[in-house]
Formats: C-alpha cells, sequence, structure tokens
C-alpha cells in the first residue's frame, strides 16, 4: 500500500475484547468508508477474546492481531507497533463510523504540518434500552468541551487520529492504567509544544452505550479508578484529596435522600422516564466514586 499524492496512508486502529455483538457492525461501517480503499489498512487487536470475536473479524479483508496482555492501552499500542500508516485512527469496537468520518479527519492535517491529532466527534447510535437512552442526553464523549477544557483538556481517543510522530515524540499509551488512559495521553500530548490539534466535528462515530444500569456502573466504576490513578501519577498537576472526596459522597447522599423522597414521599409522583434517569444518575456517579475511592485506597497502600 503506498500514498498518493493527495491522501496519505492511515491505519485505522481497533481494540476489542469480546465484541462479538458490535464488532461486525463497526468493521461494515470502516469498509464502506469513502476514502480510497487502497490508502487505509483496518486492523483489529484483539486483546483476549473468549466469544465469537475473531471468527466475525476474520470474515472480513482486514487485518487480525492477536494481544495477550490485557487493557486497552496495551492493544492500541499493539496496533501502533503493527501499522504501516503515515496517520492513524482509532476507534472502538462498539462504535460505528460515518462514511466520511476517515475522509475527515485526514483532511485535518492537510493545512498546517504542526496538526499533530485531528479530533472528531461521537455521538450515541440509536439507543435501545432506557440506560442507553440517557447516556444519549449526557452526551459524555462530545470533544468540544473537553479539548477546549481550561484546566484539563483532552480528547476521547475513539475518534481521534495522530501523526506517527506523536507516538515517537511522547510515547505510547500508558499500559499501567485501567482506564482513562486517554486522558493521560492528552495530557502528554498537551504539554507537548511542537503539536497541536485541530477539531473536527464532521469527522462523526456512533458510539453504542452500555446496555443496562449495571454496566453502567462497571463502566463509571472503572473510570473512578483511572482518574484516581492520574491522580497518583500526577499528584502537582491533578489535586483531589480525602476532603474533596468526602464532599463528593456528600453529595452522593444528597442526590440518594432527593430520589427516595421523590420516589416514596411525594405528593406528585415523578414520571417514569425522569424516575428513571434520576436512578441512573445515582447508578453513574456511585460508581464513579466506588472506584476512585478504591483505586485511591490501593494507591495510598501501593504509596505505604
Amino acid at each position: 500500500m503506498m500514498a498518493d499524492s493527495t491522501n496519505p496512508l492511515v491505519s485505522v486502529i481497533i481494540p476489542v475484547l469480546n465484541g462479538e455483538r458490535t464488532i461486525n457492525d463497526c468493521l461494515v461501517s470502516l469498509l464502506a468508508m469513502d476514502y480510497p480503499a487502497p490508502l487505509r489498512e483496518i486492523l483489529v487487536v484483539d486483546n483476549r477474546s473468549t466469544d465469537r470475536t475473531a471468527q466475525i473479524v476474520k470474515a472480513h479483508p482486514v487485518r487480525y492481531v492477536w494481544e495477550q496482555q490485557r487493557g486497552v492501552a496495551t492493544a492500541r499500542n499493539t496496533g501502533i507497533e503493527a501499522s504501516h500508516g503515515k496517520i492513524l485512527a482509532f476507534i472502538d469496537a462498539d462504535c460505528v463510523a460515518g462514511t466520511g468520518w476517515l475522509r475527515e479527519l485526514v483532511q485535518g492535517f492537510k493545512n498546517d504540518p504542526q496538526i499533530g491529532a485531528v479530533v472528531g466527534d461521537t455521538v450515541a447510535y440509536p439507543p435501545e434500552t432506557q440506560a442507553q437512552r440517557y447516556m444519549a442526553k449526557r452526551n459524555p464523549f462530545w470533544q468540544m468541551p473537553h479539548v477546549r477544557s481550561p484546566e484539563l483538556p483532552w480528547f476521547h481517543v475513539a475518534s481521534t487520529a495522530f501523526r506517527r510522530g506523536v507516538f515517537s515524540e511522547i510515547g505510547l499509551f500508558d499500559p499501567l492504567l485501567v482506564a482513562c488512559e486517554g486522558v493521560d495521553f492528552s495530557r502528554r500530548f498537551f504539554k507537548n509544544k511542537h503539536f497541536k490539534v485541530a477539531y473536527n466535528p464532521r469527522a462523526m462515530i456512533f458510539h453504542r452505550h452500555r446496555l443496562t444500569a449495571i454496566d453502567l456502573f462497571r463502566q463509571y466504576q472503572a473510570y473512578g479508578r483511572g482518574m484516581a490513578a492520574l491522580c497518583h501519577k500526577y499528584p502537582e498537576e491533578i489535586s483531589w484529596g480525602w476532603r474533596r472526596e468526602l464532599r463528593a459522597y456528600a453529595d452522593l447522599l444528597t442526590s440518594a435522600l432527593a430520589l427516595g423522597r421523590a420516589a416514596i414521599g411525594s405528593k406528585k409522583a415523578l414520571e417514569p422516564k425522569e424516575a428513571s434517569y434520576r436512578y441512573l444518575d445515582l447508578v453513574r456517579k456511585t460508581g464513579a466514586r466506588v472506584g476512585f475511592t478504591y483505586g485511591l485506597f490501593r494507591n495510598e497502600f501501593k504509596r505505604g
């Protein structure tokens, strides 16, 4: 595969773990993109799946790579090292790419050689469950407010493309992080003055949110552990502390009591949709707090 005069060779990297429910739709969407097929390679990095993921992937004209060590950071690193593209684009196995996703990402690199990353946008795949409808309403992966955050700018790696030289300059994803590896990588990217980021909302993917409340709890528990690990890794830059954590738990308790009063003692009953959203909000916050507290204790124990 060789680049032409206008379009570079692009590698699309997809980490996957037990993704039999979603990986086929992801690959079908990538193969249907309007970017020239000879100028793209699609790599699926299987992170020790035990379901039918491998069988599904191998039915498509894509590269299949096995990674024995679990962890999305490790899987992405394996994809980077196995890839050949000048531009590396990332998408997750539970996402579907828009037809112009890759073309729009690549376009962002053409006008400025200092652009090291082009960030697309992520919107909700049509929801099937109440948990998915709740997350679609929250829209947590909308990139613009994160990229432009004055305190801790970051980007959602799934729907972002990088020049290969970025990884040579600032390193790979941290394999020790169970979550928030993208936030960590973003921090290193934004601290490097050689690169700039471009935001192109026309480069769009569609994300399948977690199906159930327990799935949502587990997702945010992992996010909480990841943020605790970042606080431990960068104590001078990301301050938190036990007092702030106690205030967060107090806020969580207030939310729980308010939901309980509304459900039991209110003369005006909540609409079912509003009640379920309040419940899922509590589930999400509880997962994050449990994960964060566990992560803080774990890191303090290691330090001690």
